[in-house]
């Protein structure tokens, strides 16, 4: 079983903020909103119940897109918002989702996850110098463990998680969620060495 200390939990929370601040970057200028993003979370002996739990505290009904991280860092990484937010943001691409999610406004919603999987893949790649790679996007809609169920093979027990917020002052309506990345602890050494933590 991989062990983290401090120093490394400290190093995943670095990743952490440089590949979500990337990655919140890139879908603010998709959405053509300013996002504000919180310090990042990093935990060690996170279960798949610990994430639903986690990912609960957005609301009972979530919008969550996932792809699979391939490559020297596997794992998966999660984008989800409370169905409204998820609403106003498939709004801002263009493409309200009418009283269902399907067509146009689901394919925004994966477009916004992968656009975020890549800007985080590429950041993480170029601080460790590894080329990291990104599958398909899912969807899934329902309360955290229906997402995590739908979205997620395993979950590890190491979750790195960042909130993000947005106000759009033309309609009044706030936009928050959350990345959602869960590396698999086998790779995560070999990626911190890079970074001389190991």
């Amino acid at each position: 079983m991989t062990t983290f200390g401090p120093r490394e939990v400290d190093a995943l929370q670095e990743l952490a903020s440089i590949g979500c601040g990337q990655a919140i970057t890139a879908l603010g200028k998709l959405a053509r909103r300013r996002f504000e993003m919180d310090v990042p979370e990093a935990w060690v002996g996170a279960g798949p119940g610990a994430i639903a739990s986690f990912l609960g505290g957005l609301g009972q009904d979530l919008v969550a897109v996932g792809v699979k991280l391939e490559g020297p860092l596997t794992g998966d990484l999660l984008l989800a918002l409370p169905e409204p937010d998820a609403e106003n943001l498939a709004s801002l691409l263009g493409y309200p989702p009418a009283d269902r999610w399907e067509g146009l406004a689901e394919s925004a919603l994966m477009e916004s996850g992968n656009i975020v999987g890549s800007a985080f893949v590429s950041a993480v790649g170029t601080l460790v110098r590894e080329k990291l790679l990104l599958s398909v996007p899912t969807f899934a809609r329902g309360n955290g463990r229906a997402c995590v169920e739908r979205l997620v093979a395993h979950a590890g027990s190491v979750a790195l998680a960042t909130r993000f917020s947005a106000w759009a002052e033309d309609t009044g309506a706030a936009l928050e969620g959350l990345i959602l990345v869960m590396p698999e602890p086998g790779r995560i050494a070999k990626l911190l060495s890079h970074l001389e933590v190991r």
